[in-house]
């Protein structure tokens, strides 16, 4: 031990530390650099839990590649949960193109469409480890998002992508019973396929879907098989759209009692990362 380091423990250092950190943002620029940190903490958890799943997650790791401690990440998320619902909510987002990627600058439909639906692929096809971070989720259940507040608003692309199929509906190009969530499901489906099944289709059909060139070749396929959807001749679904929207809200959280709570609470408690 150190001279300087008499009557003190390895944690009471470690508490000074923290107390010091806390007392940081009061010197200029300090703010800012926690806010950094702060993003930095996330993107990593969200790299970390997609890549070895939550059980086998620990924050020891997550905070020596954050720059966070371990301390900070329990002051400011909870727990290994209350990040991991925020790694999720970061996933979502990195999947949601930028407004100004969805603007219209044709007033043909067809021309729209084909635009919005390669933002879509393009968005999803950058951000792998957060397709692989819901489906892990999807799986195991986690954060048990099927039975919680929605985690992020996806309306953006859906009102854009509505706002298609009518001009297209309304000009006679599109056929009828299509809805913007249809579409969705057709992308979102192959784009998640990209990720979920490259090993197995190499081994089995000899393509390699994480090359550049059938990247370029899913795209074509994802917009072509979009188009023809919403252009054949053939009988449309019989009512506004071939999926089922649920209209009960009786689900953990909406009573403000259930699981579902935990996200508004996590949105007070991280609020200094948004």
């Amino acid at each position: 031990m150190l001279a300087g380091d008499a009557g003190h423990s390895p944690v009471a250092r470690l508490h000074d530390a923290v107390d010091g950190a806390h007392a940081a943002p009061a010197q200029g620029p300090q703010p800012g650099r926690r806010v950094q940190v702060g993003h930095q903490v996330v993107e990593v958890a969200l790299e970390t839990f997609a890549r070895q799943g939550f059980e086998d997650t620990r924050l020891e790791n997550i905070a020596h590649d954050s720059g966070m401690s371990k301390r900070m990440i329990h002051y400011h998320f909870g727990d290994k949960r209350g990040l991991y619902i925020r790694a999720l909510r970061l996933a979502i987002s990195q999947l949601r193109p930028e407004p100004q990627a969805l603007e219209l600058d044709s007033t043909v439909p067809v021309d729209g469409v084909r635009k919005v639906v390669e933002a879509i692929f393009r968005q999803m096809a950058a951000h792998p480890n957060a397709i692989r971070l819901l489906l892990l989720e999807n799986l195991f259940g986690q954060a048990d998002m099927a039975n919680s507040n929605p985690l992020a608003d996806q309306s953006s692309v859906l009102l854009q992508m509505d706002k298609l199929l009518m001009m297209g509906q309304d000009a006679g190009a599109f056929r009828p019973g299509i809805s913007a969530l249809d579409v969705y499901t057709i992308i979102s489906s192959m784009c998640v396929f990209r990720i979920a099944y490259p090993a197995a289709f190499k081994n089995l059909y000899h393509i390699n879907l994480k090359d550049e060139e059938n990247n370029v070749g899913m795209q074509r396929l994802v917009v072509d098989a979009v188009l023809a959807f919403l252009t054949s001749n053939m009988r449309n679904s019989g009512g506004m759209s071939y999926l089922t929207v649920e209209t009960s809200n009786d689900f953990n959280g909406h009573d403000g009692n259930g699981s579902g709570n935990i996200y508004n609470e996590l949105d007070d408690a991280t609020s200094f990362i948004e």
